[in-house]
């Protein structure tokens, strides 16, 4: 009888805040959230692949009731990585790219890096610099987005320079990963000016997962 009226009281308060809620939040934008929330506990858990596709899920069924807000927010993040290539990049021959789903994958045989300023909605990047033959004395990589997947992987001689911002997620360097909201991460490598080859990476995604390694 008690487990009885124990579940009747639950059942009355979920559809009495349900009630309330919903006169300024939808049972789909409800229903986002939850997984969204499903996501971030995927990925604080360890299973990022798995935690991506969730907030993927939960990022569509967000379009579905606030479009008009998320293709605002595109927008302006569109218009910002147009001006943001065009000051990296100032006076310079660049790639850009603009994508839904990207991926860059330079990890097995040697490659020629290129300034490039990328935008995507879901990319995916792992790159090796230690099998790159670069062209010029500086490569420029510029990378925006909503959700983000990077592993990179730079050789100690090079001059690194490194400008992230990942609005939620883990940015790890060195085995060192630092998570959570708003992450920022910036530093440059001992002697960079003097070095002969230098590679500057610049990226914000409002939610990522970036990894970074010295060989």
């Amino acid at each position: 009888m008690r487990t009885r009226k124990r579940t009747w009281a639950i059942v009355l308060i979920a559809v009495g805040t349900l009630m309330l809620l919903g006169k300024w939040v939808s049972m789909l934008s409800l229903a986002a959230l939850l997984v969204l929330l499903y996501g971030v506990y995927t990925m604080r858990a360890g299973r990022t692949s798995s935690g991506y596709k969730w907030l993927a899920a939960g990022a569509g069924l967000m379009l579905l009731d606030h479009i008009v807000l998320l293709l605002g927010g595109i927008l302006v993040s569109i218009g910002v990585f147009y001006a943001r290539a065009r000051e990296l990049h100032a006076g310079r021959d660049y790639i850009r790219r603009q994508e839904l789903v990207s991926q860059l994958h330079r990890e097995r045989d040697p490659w020629v890096p290129e300034n490039i300023s990328l935008w995507n909605l879901l990319g995916d990047v792992g790159c090796d610099f230690a099998l790159a033959l670069p062209a010029e004395p500086l490569t420029v990589i510029h990378m925006q987005g909503l959700i983000g997947d990077a592993d990179l992987i730079f050789p100690e001689e090079y001059g690194i320079e490194f400008d992230i911002f990942v609005g939620y997620g883990k940015v790890g360097f060195e085995g060192h990963a630092h998570s959570g909201l708003l992450n920022k991460f910036i530093w440059r490598s001992p002697g960079y000016e003097r070095s002969e080859q230098k590679i500057r990476v610049v990226m914000a995604y409002a939610t990522g997962d970036i990894n970074i390694r010295m060989s």
